[in-house]
């Protein structure tokens, strides 16, 4: 879906800057060139490659107007590019002068079954790469994740196509003359595979030769730049991204299956929200109004979209994921599962008393009299006081201090799992494991015991008893603030898990050296 560029475009701009430091690269003993005449010629530069590839946007749009209403000249892009260029000198990127190997070096690859394909901004003899960025420094952990995935696949891509060993890495933000530099660890490259296989497969099972055609909607930051976001019941529209999404096809779109706009908030775009099937962007979606007989909803005309996907959940797939995520067989209640008989070593049989009668059988009752199967009991959820048990005969207490813990150690451990939906259960396992530990080695048996919580079965009775504790509030409180100072994190689940008992065990000699307090020792 073609959209259109507004004045300022990130992307225009960029293009722009990018090949005035190509262009400035290519004598880099001149370490403060006139910026705004390389902008110009880089204009050149973008036109010559877009004529020769035959596709994409035109490097610099016509008919954009600027703030003042006035139509924006190439003149006019070329000042504002430069002026991101502005006092950036090319020893601000190694802190030397560069000495290039490679300039917009075009990259093709498969990386552990992935296809990729990439240019390599800039690349020194000593090995290493740089990728120029014009915008700014990402302030959240995830947009530097994503800068520094970029260039450690960099490193994969030519290392395969035995370019060269990259032995350093990192962003350069020529606005604000900072740079950041990438971890290139084995560990840390594998993690980043690992998550785009997560994507690339998702990808493959939704347009491959036995896919839907339906890929699912994630929101993020990078909605507002959708050409759907208007569109999209989800889509989550930043400030810095408004004017962009504006320009985003609407609701009533006929090429979009569905309508509806955001929930509410400054996202609005003038359509009250519907309700609809959030699972696929082409489910057929009821009138706001009913018309049909009875009272029914009639679905809109799908404007030649395909049939709906099937509920994701009730495909083999689907229903393997909820039972990984509730721990247990479908039809099981996820806190009492059935239990499983015990194993029989090898090589022995069950013990038998050769002279035992055996168990006489029930006589089976026809099946006009069968009895019914006792219901397994409901485990209910209802808010009553906050100082009343989280867990009890009546069911979940919402309100209690317990349910919360509980609650916020599953978001803390969804953040550390950085998008890995089946690392979220072994992450928040392991700090209630330390939690725990913490405490009961700080202050001893008034921290009630969990049976069940080191085999990641926890009894809930016991388990929300701990919970509902103060103590259990503080010392997830100081496990928090040592997590929070240790760094971004990234890497395995195993990495992950490490960095977690490694805090349970700073944790503790933090309280042991607070109860010495507390005991009056010197």
């Amino acid at each position: 879906m073609p959209k259109p560029r507004l004045w300022g475009s990130p992307l225009v701009l960029g293009g722009i800057a990018h090949a005035a430091l190509e262009l400035a690269c290519r004598t880099p003993d001149r370490v403060a060139p006139d910026w705004r005449a390389l902008c110009a010629r880089g204009v050149g530069v973008e036109y010559e490659r877009w004529r020769a590839r035959g596709w994409g946007d035109e490097p610099i749009p016509p008919g954009v107007a600027m703030p003042d209403g006035s139509p924006a000249t190439q003149d006019d892009w070329v000042g504002a590019a430069a002026a991101k260029l502005s006092g950036f000198v090319l020893t601000d990127a190694l802190g030397r002068v560069l000495e290039p190997a490679a300039l917009e070096q075009d990259l093709e690859a498969d990386v552990d079954g992935i296809p990729l394909r990439g240019a390599v901004d800039y690349r020194d003899v000593d090995g290493t790469v740089v990728d120029w960025k014009t915008g700014g420094t990402p302030k959240y952990r995830d947009a530097r994740r994503r800068h520094a995935d970029q260039l450690r696949l960099y490193r994969l891509m030519l290392e395969a196509n035995g370019v060269c060993e990259v032995r350093a890495a990192r962003d350069v933000y020529v606005e604000h003359h900072a740079w950041a530099a990438a971890d290139l660890s084995d560990a840390a490259c594998t993690d980043t595979v690992s998550r785009f296989h997560h994507a690339w497969d998702g990808i493959v099972r939704a347009t491959g030769a036995d896919g839907d055609g339906v890929l699912p909607l994630r929101p993020s930051g990078l909605c507002a730049w959708c050409p759907v976001a208007r569109a999209c019941p989800l889509a989550r529209i930043i400030p810095s991204g408004r004017r962009d999404a504006l320009s985003s096809v609407g609701p009533d779109d006929p090429r979009v299956g569905f309508a509806g706009t955001h929930t509410g908030g400054w996202n609005h775009v003038g359509k009250e929200p519907v309700m609809l099937d959030l699972f696929g962007l082409d489910a057929p979606v009821a009138e706001a109004k009913p018309s049909g007989p009875e009272g029914e909803a009639v679905a809109r005309p799908r404007a030649g979209l395909p049939a709906p996907a099937p509920d994701p959940w009730e495909t083999p797939q689907g229903r393997e994921t909820m039972d990984r995520w509730m721990g247990s067989g479908p039809g099981e209640d996820p806190w009492n599962p059935t239990p499983k008989p015990e194993p029989v070593a090898s090589g022995t049989e069950p013990a038998t008393d050769p002279e035992a009668k055996p168990e006489p059988v029930p006589e089976q009752a026809p099946e006009s009299a069968a009895s019914e199967p006792e219901p397994v009991p409901e485990v209910t959820l209802a808010e009553r006081r906050p100082y009343d048990p989280s867990w009890s005969e009546h069911g979940f207490n919402v309100a209690g201090y317990g349910f919360t813990q509980l609650t916020l150690t599953f978001a803390r451990a969804g953040l550390l799992a950085d998008g890995h939906t089946e690392r979220i259960r072994p992450i928040a396992l392991e700090l209630l494991r330390v939690q725990w530990a913490a405490a009961r080695k700080a202050y001893g048996p008034i921290v009630p015991d969990v049976p069940g919580l080191a085999e990641g079965r926890p009894e809930r009775a016991a388990l929300f008893a701990w919970l509902d504790s103060t103590l259990a509030r503080d010392v997830e409180r100081v496990i928090r603030l040592i997590l929070d100072h240790d760094g971004d994190g990234e890497g395995t689940l195993d990495a992950r898990l490490e960095r977690i008992r490694a805090a349970g065990r700073l944790a503790a000699l933090m309280l042991a050296e607070s109860t010495r307090m507390l005991r009056g020792d010197a």
